[in-house]
């Protein structure tokens, strides 16, 4: 029996809706070739790419308008710059991009309107998680510090101040043990360089919780002999070192020629991202549990039993890893901050209100489905069911999640610091991993001064 022109009319039309909003990218879509340049290594070939997608001719211009995924892109951006070593032009992207960011609660964010950014990338400025706004910057101080600018990279230090204080005013917070230790640590260097020993003290014992760290004990200890501030953290800490005998005399005379200090901060790797992902519906209505909305039984009415949602995945990084030479010898590489696992642990807060917004956008659909069903019904069309089908699966694939996520952020920090005689000294850093490679820099320093090694590569 042949085929009704207009059921045929409708099979068409739900076919070409499919096809259509199925061709959508999403915000890691658009990124592909620029990760795949990354992790060649090939950064202004990345670089070319991510100015594509902000219609500009060179990493020199930003965008004239700030649409929702720019902020997001010149983030990107800024952290493959300061990878070539362009720290300049890296802080100015980074502080242009921080001012048009919005920042995510995770703990008053209802789920409607988690609902609104999850899906509507194309509508809202990317809401920057709190591991995303207090490594923004922190990695502009490094920027700052890699041109010997103290006074720029004092201004990001009370910038993360600001950001971290009001992070640590939120109730869900106010637990955890060192939110933003990698920037507090760098903060703690700067304002001792500038001459603040209890400002730097404030920072280095904000540090604290991040463990035990070796590149803590030397600075902590000759700055308590200086300064008046002593937290409580901090006066334990110092009763800690005593006891273990790891207390040394800052006038001896090796301290006295050793004026001269070496910091190096290693960027490696890349933290997870965001990629669409179908969950069973039965499966999310366990995981979401009450942050679903709505009267559940209508899933039952629906012909596409999933929900797609933004589930993160871990890259295939390339740099794993690195070893520090100091003109000769070693020095030691301690992992200050796993960015990565802080990304992790603030998905896995938020995702049970991710997927209750999938579900209630489910139900949207189902609902919008039954009407395009009742009303063709209504009307005494045969082709009621294929109707409500062509309605559903747009709905469904415009359905597409937000994947934005600040995906070249380095997944590990790791620091070394070292007391040197004024002069040239030679680093030597061996990346380790997939893409092994060897970099030797030559570091000027100063009597009484100090020398900054920014190693950034987001692969």
């Amino acid at each position: 029996m042949a085929e009704p022109p207009r059921a045929r009319l409708h099979r068409r039309a739900l076919i070409l809706c499919v096809l259509w909003v199925g061709g959508c990218a999403t915000y890691t879509d658009t990124l592909s070739n620029a990760h795949k340049a990354a992790e060649r290594g090939d950064y202004e070939a990345a670089i070319a790419v991510l100015n594509d997608v902000l219609d500009v001719p060179s990493h020199e211009q930003l965008p004239d308008e700030w649409t929702a995924r720019k902020p997001l892109v010149v983030l990107e951006r800024g952290i493959l710059l300061q990878a070539q070593g362009q720290y300049e032009w890296s802080a100015r992207d980074l502080g242009a991009a921080e001012t048009e960011l919005e920042f995510l609660d995770l703990s008053r964010d209802p789920v409607g309107s988690i609902g609104k950014y999850v899906y509507s990338d194309s509508a809202r400025i990317y809401k920057v998680q709190p591991t995303e706004r207090l490594s923004l910057n922190a990695l502009n101080m490094l920027n700052y510090l890699a041109v010997s600018d103290l006074q720029g990279a004092s201004v990001e230090a009370r910038r993360f101040t600001i950001a971290r204080e009001y992070l640590q005013s939120l109730a869900e917070n106010t637990n955890q043990a060192s939110p933003g230790a990698f920037g507090s640590y760098i903060a703690g260097f700067v304002f001792e360089k500038l001459g603040e020993p209890d400002r730097a003290l404030r920072y280095y014992e904000q540090t604290l919780g991040a463990g035990n760290l070796r590149v803590l004990r030397e600075p902590v200890l000759r700055l308590s002999r200086q300064g008046g501030y002593v937290g409580r953290k901090l006066r334990a800490y110092l009763r800690e070192l005593d006891g273990t005998g790891s207390a040394a005399n800052p006038n001896s005379p090796e301290s006295a020629e050793l004026d001269g200090e070496i910091l190096v901060v290693l960027g490696l790797g890349r933290v997870p991202y965001k990629i669409p992902r179908r969950m069973a519906v039965g499966a999310a209505i366990g995981y979401a549990g009450l942050w679903a909305s709505g009267d559940p039984d209508i899933l039952t009415r629906s012909a596409f039993k999933f929900v797609t949602y933004p589930e993160l995945t871990m890259p295939d990084d390339q740099v794993t890893g690195a070893t520090v030479r100091l003109n000769g010898q070693d020095l030691p590489a301690e992992l200050l901050t796993d960015l990565a696992a802080e990304i992790t642990r603030e998905y896995e807060t938020i995702k049970p209100k991710i997927i209750g917004a999938a579900l209630t956008r489910m139900i949207a659909r189902a609902v919008a489905a039954e009407g395009s069903r009742y009303l063709a019904r209504k009307d005494k069309k045969k082709t009621s069911r294929l109707a409500a089908l062509a309605t559903e699966a747009a709905l469904t694939g415009l359905d597409k999640p937000d994947t934005r996520s600040w995906t070249f952020l380095p997944a590990r920090m790791y620091v070394c610091r070292t007391r040197v005689r004024p002069g040239q000294h030679e680093v030597r850093i061996e990346l380790l991993g997939k893409a092994r490679h060897i970099r030797t820099i030559q570091v000027q320093v100063p009597p009484g001064g100090y020398g900054v090694v920014v190693v950034t590569e987001p692969r």
